[in-house]
């Protein structure tokens, strides 16, 4: 009878040792995940890298935690590593829109066009998804790159549907009309984009060459100065100062005829 209790004992402590372990184990990967988070918020993406992969490996059933880590490796341009992370955090969870919204990005930013506008659409599926417009903008993007114009025009249009106010997607509206020629309707959205986001350079950028296409130099300059002061160190504003050069120049032969 003693041994029968005995057993029985062990038993019990067996089992209320396995759901505390589990207990402990998700504690620990919370705070790796946390950590993680902090550290991808603060600029320090091998940390994240670090303490999110921990997090990974204590509860890899956790949606969340792949995604977290997928966006430390996107920032740190691992993007095979980045799409598998967030790949596995759509197979935990189908309906984690953010997840499907970047790993589109990922697909993009390595040349998958195909599989980052079904990674988009994808995202676009869940009816309460939060930011849809951010899926919207990214498929009208590819569109762009691809010289699909009037399809990335009516995606950048759903976008401002839903966010009107967004910089960005006027930006890219504006930018979109500038590739058809339409300069005005460019110009109109790209002054709006800056008006709502006076640090945005990229709408600078192409509101100095919407100005220079409608004769507007001036303007332009002022625009392509704005990048320079915006974007130091970057393609756009080497190419921005190409630019006023060039306005300088012209400016110059101008004067001396």
């Amino acid at each position: 009878m003693r041994r029968l209790f005995f057993v029985c004992l062990a038993f019990l402590v067996s089992a209320c040792a396995g759901p505390e372990a589990q207990v402990r184990k998700e504690q620990a990967s919370q705070s790796h995940y946390e950590l993680g988070v902090a550290h991808l918020l603060g600029g320090d993406v091998k940390m994240a890298i670090q303490e999110l992969s921990q997090a990974v490996e204590l509860t890899p059933g956790d949606p969340q935690a792949h995604h977290a880590l997928g966006l430390a490796l996107l920032q740190d341009r691992r993007f095979d590593l980045a799409i598998a992370s967030f790949q596995k955090a759509v197979q935990l969870d189908a309906n984690f829109s953010d997840a499907s919204n970047n790993l589109g990005t990922a697909y993009f930013q390595t040349g998958r066009l195909e599989e980052a506008i079904a990674a988009f659409r994808k995202a676009l599926v869940n009816p309460r998804y939060l930011t849809p417009d951010r899926s919207y903008l990214n498929v009208g993007s590819v569109y762009l790159v691809q010289g699909r114009v009037d399809e990335a025009i009516a995606e950048f249009r759903r976008a401002l549907d839903i966010a009107p106010q967004s910089a960005e997607a006027h930006e890219r509206l504006g930018t979109a009309y500038l590739q058809q020629g339409k300069v005005e309707e460019a110009i109109e959205e790209l002054k709006e984009s800056v008006r709502l986001n006076p640090d945005l350079p990229k709408a600078y950028h192409s509101l100095g060459y919407a100005y220079l296409r409608a004769g507007k130099r001036d303007e332009a300059k002022q625009a392509f100065q704005r990048v320079v002061e915006l974007a130091p160190e970057t393609p756009l504003k080497t190419e921005a100062e190409r630019q006023l050069k060039l306005l300088e120049e012209a400016r110059g032969s101008g004067s001396s005829r």
